[in-house]
């Protein structure tokens, strides 16, 4: 009993100290930009990376398969012996196991959530939004998608071919976002491991996930059943969490940033394609008749691209996905993101104001 006490005592502190740095962290944003963002931030993500790169699918799945076994393992020990003290025993290894892991997830990659604002490091000016604003960024970025329509390949399905399978997807995508990362400097850059490709893809769907960061091995974890036109945006995406940018509105602008910087038609439609969604979105929740005026606009690729994706994820609205999405938001406001699951769409302001700057 002792032991237990102990563990649980141990525990104890190292959450209450942990909470306390975590509080400090968030109201020293430039602290946190220089000194963990820009510098030990990056030893650490590289250095875990590197050590798992050699595995072509993720080993975050493969902990958490092993983290699963060991549950059910202690859960058949118990009942073989059950014992109110050996429960308090199960329950103090569970609980050190959380605390250890409380404090890996912010000190190997959560204080990023505190660093300086994206726009800030960026040199944007971010004004508040008109529905004016936000038709003429759908605009250019209709007229943007057209254009790279002349120059791809699309199916009998009228949705885009790309050259090479998802695993060069995946590759690519890295490439890019390492090339991309050379000129931003608040990115963190060397030896990644690429995007994997998940074991679990079809439980991601059903669970409303398209990609996920692991900050315990350092790898952007794909859902690669997704369709396959998203899997860029994602790619990079996650990638983004990666190297150093916590936030999904900011993350999405990265992502965003880096495909349609990357010159391959594939990558910047599916960049496009995504920021218009946002946008259009955004609209829809403002002006109807704006929203379907500027649809009429759709060339019937674009057309058929949103319907892929309406129809795949029809297909997993469940209470499953509904639970998937809950816990998404919850993670997302314990992190300090205290829009939770609506700052995925909060990035319009972001890609309106890089359009202003694209129209002057």
């Amino acid at each position: 009993m002792k032991k237990v006490i102990k563990r649980l005592s141990f525990s104890i502190i190292i959450f209450i100290i942990t909470h306390i740095g975590v509080k400090m962290a968030k109201n020293n944003n430039e602290f946190i930009e220089t000194f963990y963002s820009n510098k030990l931030y990056p030893a650490i993500s590289n250095s875990v990376s590197f050590m798992f790169s050699w595995l072509p699918y993720s080993a975050g799945e493969i902990l958490l398969v092993f983290g699963v076994v060991g549950l059910i393992v202690l859960m058949i020990s118990f009942l073989r012996r059950p014992s109110l003290d050996y429960l308090f025993e199960i329950f103090s290894k569970i609980v050190v196991t959380a605390a250890i892991l409380y404090v890996a997830f912010w000190t190997m990659w959560g204080l990023n959530n505190f660093r300086l604002p994206l726009e800030e490091n960026l040199g944007y000016e971010v004004e508040k939004l008109t529905t004016q604003d936000l038709k003429e960024t759908a605009i250019y970025l209709i007229e943007r998608i057209k254009d790279l329509e002349d120059q791809m390949i699309f199916d009998e399905n009228n949705l885009p071919v790309y050259h090479g399978d998802t695993q060069a997807i995946l590759q690519n995508s890295k490439v890019y976002f390492d090339i991309f990362a050379e000129e931003h400097s608040f990115l963190s850059n060397g030896r990644y491991s690429r995007p994997k490709p998940m074991f679990f893809s079809e439980v991601m769907s059903h669970l409303n996930y398209t990609g996920i960061y692991n900050p315990f091995t350092a790898e952007a974890n794909l859902n690669v059943g997704v369709p396959r036109h998203s899997i860029p945006f994602v790619a990079l995406h996650e990638i983004s969490h990666q190297r150093g940018i916590a936030g999904e509105r900011e993350a999405n602008f990265i992502a965003f940033l880096a495909s349609v910087e990357s010159d391959d038609d594939y990558f910047e439609y599916s960049g496009y394609v995504s920021a218009l969604n946002y946008i259009i979105n955004a609209i829809y929740s403002e002006d109807k008749d704006m929203y379907f005026e500027l649809s009429e606009l759709f060339s019937l690729n674009l057309r058929s691209v949103y319907r892929a994706n309406a129809d795949y994820w029809q297909n997993y609205q469940t209470v499953i996905s509904d639970i998937g999405e809950i816990n998404n938001d919850i993670f997302l406001k314990s992190t300090g993101q205290i829009e939770g699951t609506k700052s995925y769409g909060l990035v319009v302001d972001l890609i309106a104001s890089y359009v202003k700057m694209k129209r002057a």
